[in-house]
């Protein structure tokens, strides 16, 4: 067997900064004990890792104010159990006699973050500048103020490996946290070329070399999907991605922007990034939802409104009885489609629906982040989308919104239905609902792309891809499909293509000659029966 490779001083030095204790640097290197990690420490005249020490005064003072071992402990950066032991060793365990403001404040977030860190209550604060002052811990953030923070979560696809390049670049051996960082194969799935299978191969060694827990191969989905359906970001946590649209997180109640592979890379050294606290869109949609309109119609009538650079580095919270009835996955549409508006990051704010969804994902702890009553916007909207018609996005400009009415009649010659914007289970069924018992046109290609592989399997079991196969449709793996121009559903120039995607597609390189139009499941469905843009009011119930 061969011998292990001793980490030098600096890489010791590293381990131990981001992982304190010999028993968690051995954990980290695996089938190594602590006593081996202390030796090589002894060697190269590390001192062991020195946790913070606390007087009785801080203590005492603490105890008194709060009554409470879980507050107390995120006031000090430390757990419930620590400060616990640390009122033991002082032998401060009677309660407060006198109950202080502090102890009154109720918590209404179901439990703490995954991060130890400070969440403070101050007056005109959304729900991007609580999120971001507490992960930069600081009391309170302010629009256009600079701030260095720690992400609760990393996202990244195919697009990892030039992060990965960026930073050995740096000569680092290890990421700052491992368990914080999440990588999904899911655009070119599977490789569709020698070059992307290397970069593939390239990205499974450096999971395995750094141990990365959270690595879902080609099989799993769309990256986007599969991070919220398995409940890895949380209300209140923040989030950055290499791919813009992780801005899907705001579904729930999370603060997530895209980044550059460089960005990501100094991330995974430093564990820190810097961000510039945005200002923040209020838009409030009121009304029922029409016959035949959905999440996407409604996203893309207030894109026709904001026009897309009408949210250029801003976020975006989303309100009102529509956005408070709709599910996590039509409010993933809303979130993901935001970006389109030149969104920094998009949030519908956690209500019992987030929380109903999350029950049973996940067994970690949240606290959930909501505006001030009084917070401070920069812009208000409000819309009432009673009278709303389905609308589609026209070629070539996000700009171009119209009544699915005013363009009906134009024949299409592809339809995809799916990616993670629009391939969750009921944006299957809706599309199944109107092909079912039917036949696609003779003249389309219907290409349907489930979200990732638990839609896939329920849609199975519900016998979604049953209607669909016998419709003549081609249901293929799960993932991002052709959303980025890719492959896996290209158009030939000429041709005109009618998707449930995001403008992702518009813009792929593949369909620089062709018409993409974007549009509803059930407006993708119905085109699909009829071979020209068709209203799918007719066609739902």
């Amino acid at each position: 067997m061969p011998r292990r490779k001793i980490p030098t001083k600096a890489e010791l030095i590293q381990l131990q900064k981001l992982y304190k204790t010999d028993e968690k640097i051995a954990e980290r290197l695996g089938n190594v004990t602590p006593q081996l990690v202390a030796y090589w420490r002894r060697k190269k005249n590390i001192a062991k890792y020195s946790f913070p020490k606390f007087s009785k005064h801080e203590i005492r003072e603490l105890w008194e104010r709060f009554g409470d071992d879980y507050r107390c402990g995120l006031e000090l950066g430390i757990s419930k159990a620590a400060f616990y032991n640390w009122r033991r060793k002082y032998n401060l365990m009677e309660k407060p006699a006198f109950l202080k403001l502090e102890q009154l404040e109720l918590n209404l977030g179901g439990g703490p973050s995954r991060m130890n860190g400070r969440r403070f209550h101050y007056g005109q604060q959304t729900i991007s500048q609580k999120i971001l002052a507490e992960r930069a811990g600081l009391q309170k953030a302010e629009v256009g103020q600079i701030v260095n923070v720690e992400p609760d979560l990393c996202v990244l696809q195919d697009s990892a490996d030039q992060t990965i390049k960026k930073f050995q670049e740096i000569g680092l051996n290890f990421v700052w946290n491992p368990n914080r960082i999440v990588i999904v194969l899911d655009h070119h799935v599977p490789a569709d070329s020698p070059v992307l299978a290397e970069a593939h191969m390239h990205i499974r060694e450096f999971v395995k070399r750094q141990n990365i827990k959270y690595f879902f191969d080609i099989s799993e989905g769309a990256c986007h999907q599969v991070v919220v359906e398995r409940g890895q970001i949380l209300p209140g946590q923040l989030a950055v991605g290499i791919d813009g649209y992780v801005t899907s997180y705001g579904c729930l109640g999370a603060f997530a922007t895209g980044v550059d592979e460089a960005e990501m890379a100094a991330l995974w050294a430093t564990g820190k990034i810097w961000m510039k606290i945005p200002p923040t869109i209020k838009i409030v949609v009121n009304g029922r939802l029409p016959r035949g309109v959905y999440a996407k119609d409604v996203i893309l009538f207030i894109a026709r409104k904001l026009t897309s650079r009408g949210a250029v580095y801003k976020a975006i919270e989303f309100y009102g009885s529509v956005i408070s009835q709709m599910t996590i996955s039509e409010r993933f549409t809303i979130a993901n489609m935001a970006l389109e508006l030149g969104a920094k990051a998009a949030v519908c704010s956690f209500d019992s629906i987030t929380r109903r969804y999350l029950a049973g994902r996940t067994k970690m702890p949240y606290r959930p982040a909501l505006a001030d009553k009084d917070a401070f916007y920069d812009e208000t909207y409000a819309f009432n989308i009673e009278h709303l018609s389905p609308q589609i996005a026209c070629p070539d400009s996000f700009d171009n919104i119209e009544a699915v009415s005013q363009v009906a009649g134009l024949p299409v010659n592809q339809v995809v239905i799916g990616s993670c914007t629009s391939g969750r289970f009921d944006d299957l069924r809706i599309a199944a609902d109107v092909i079912k018992d039917k036949k696609i046109h003779r003249e389309v290609r219907l290409l349907i792309f489930p979200g990732s592989r638990a839609v896939y399997l329920e849609a199975l079991k519900k016998g979604l891809i049953r209607a669909f196969v016998e419709a003549g449709a081609l249901v293929l793996s799960p993932g991002c499909g052709p959303c980025l121009g890719a492959h896996q559903g290209a158009v030939a120039g000429g041709e005109r293509c009618l998707t449930t995607t995001n403008w992702n597609f518009g813009r792929g390189a593949n369909t620089a000659e062709a018409e993409v139009y974007i549009a509803s499941p059930a407006t993708a469905a119905a085109s699909a029966l009829k071979g020209v843009i068709t209203d799918p009011t007719g066609y739902v119930k």
